[in-house]
């Protein structure tokens, strides 16, 4: 071969490698929380399934705090963080982790939230265009790719007592954003990606405050958002937000998204106080009255409960967890309707109610609903064994849940059979939701350890990487890498 010959021999080789390289980093996709439509998939992607810091490591990068999950789309990833009473959006690099921009947000009061929550928990949208950004204490913003503002809508801070969590979905043309709060004002919001006006509001008068963000459900060519929420999940128009159906039977505390597969929808919305295993046993009036009534004046003060007299909400999460624990003192308060600082018969009573009927449930609903279909198209129901937090994820025909404790559960999805309830061997605490790929499951708890297993009617454990940071945002898939944030650092690994 002539050198010339050779020359361009080569060269085409190499155009050709780049052209290659370029089209696997444009698929690099994990375009909102949970990926593609909150399904926690990355069907094409092999991410490592044992890594740290000596082994399938590429880099890691020093971030503020925040809840985020990472969003990806080709070489950018994007976060929110809260640093020192300000609140940014960020930019990394996803080759090696360099961060490329950083924009803070105009809030000028930051929300309060609780203290395991952030005021940087929503997680950001992308569509390759523009990045769509959602902070409790200012409302929506826009970006380009590049970092500069392309539109700021402020919002109404919710009133609720944990922080904003649910993120921004994108449908058709619009930015979809749930606004629920405790004080009357819930509402569904759509807004137009370009130009960050407002093309359509829907009220939401029987919804308290959220944290679950919503999905797009397509039946019969309509796109329909999917919002789960206090006593009921509702389905929504995408291109007018009419209410098409819904289903009740609910509990109030709305913060797993809900999932799609099989051509059924599946919901989860917790109970406060955790799921049916976790219920604590609350005496009757005559009861406690008769054991704790010291001055005999047919009411209980705060005084007359001793400490150890107490609700454990989580029972398989410490005490010291915040909001897992309230004495009794403190519970009779949240029931006193007349306000004497006292409890009385029809207080109690709520309150033992309100512990025995709160219960997490997870509902299986079938297509083809209108109006109230919880009568018609509820498929099956269970409570137990069920999260507060991490949402259900469907893959390879089963629908697997992880809780407190790691107790990870696979449903049949049909018919609500269960295949396996077992736990992971890494206990504590569950905030992220599960994510697969390549016939593999990632459970991260809140200790540090992420627990990969394989998807199956059997739980197989393949490891349990130990990063020994906190771990509450839900790990990210995209080019064969897994990208975790923990409480200090983005981590990327992959071969």
């Amino acid at each position: 071969m002539s050198g010339a010959r050779f020359r361009l021999s080569a060269t085409i080789l190499i155009f050709a490698w780049m052209l290659v390289a370029h089209s696997g980093a444009a698929s690099a996709r994990w375009p909102g929380f949970r990926g593609l439509n909150g399904s926690g998939i990355a069907n094409s992607d092999k991410p490592p399934i044992e890594f740290s810091l000596t082994t399938n490591f590429l880099w890691k990068t020093s971030i503020p705090a925040g809840h985020s999950s990472p969003c990806i789309w080709d070489e950018h990833i994007f976060l929110t963080c809260a640093d020192n009473g300000q609140l940014e959006t960020l930019c990394i690099r996803r080759s090696d982790g360099r961060i490329l921009w950083r924009k803070q947000a105009p809030a000028e009061e930051i929300e309060k939230v609780h203290e395991f929550s952030s005021p940087a928990a929503a997680t950001v949208a992308s569509d390759g265009d523009r990045v769509y950004v959602c902070f409790g204490s200012y409302g929506l913003l826009a970006y380009d790719m590049e970092g500069d503002e392309v539109w700021k809508l402020p919002l109404q801070k919710p009133a609720n007592n944990f922080g904003t969590a649910s993120s921004p979905i994108l449908s058709a043309e619009l930015v979809i954003m749930l606004c629920d709060s405790n004080d009357g004002s819930s509402r569904l919001l759509a807004v137009n990606r370009g130009k960050g006006t407002v093309t359509w509001t829907k009220e939401r008068p029987l919804f308290s405050a959220n944290w679950s963000t919503p999905i797009v459900w397509r039946q019969k060519g309509v796109d329909e958002i999917i919002v789960a929420g206090s006593g009921r999940l509702v389905a929504y128009g995408a291109n007018d937000g009419a209410e098409r159906w819904w289903v009740g039977g609910f509990p109030r505390v709305a913060i797993c998204a809900p999932v799609i597969g099989d051509n059924l929808l599946f919901a989860v919305v917790a109970g406060q106080g955790g799921g049916a295993e976790d219920r604590f046993d609350l005496p009757d009036w005559p009861t406690v009255i008769a054991k704790y009534d010291q001055n005999k004046d047919a009411k209980l003060s705060p005084g007359e409960l001793p400490a150890e007299f107490a609700l454990h909400f989580r029972v398989e999460v410490s005490k010291e967890t915040p909001g897992n624990y309230f004495p009794m003192s403190t519970v009779i308060k949240w029931f006193d309707a007349d306000k004497d600082g006292l409890c009385n018969e029809p207080e109690w009573r709520a309150a033992l109610a309100f512990v025995t009927e709160n219960k997490t449930t997870l509902i299986a609903i079938r297509p083809g609903a209108s109006g109230d279909a919880t009568a018609t198209h509820v498929v099956w129901k269970t409570q137990r064994g069920l999260p507060e937090i991490p949402s259900p994820i469907f893959y390879q025909g089963r629908l697997f849940t992880v809780r407190d404790g790691g107790l990870v559960s696979c449903f049949e999805p049909k018919d609500g059979r269960i295949f396996y309830q077992e736990r992971l061997g890494t206990l504590g605490q569950y905030s992220a939701s599960l994510v697969a790929a390549n016939g593999h499951l990632y459970a991260a708890s809140v200790s540090g350890t992420v627990t990969v297993f394989k998807a199956g009617d059997a739980l197989e454990v393949r490891a349990r990487n130990q990063l020994n940071e906190r771990i509450v945002a839900t790990p990210a898939i995209a080019d064969d890498k897994l990208y975790i944030r923990t409480a200090k650092h983005l981590y990327a690994f992959g071969k």
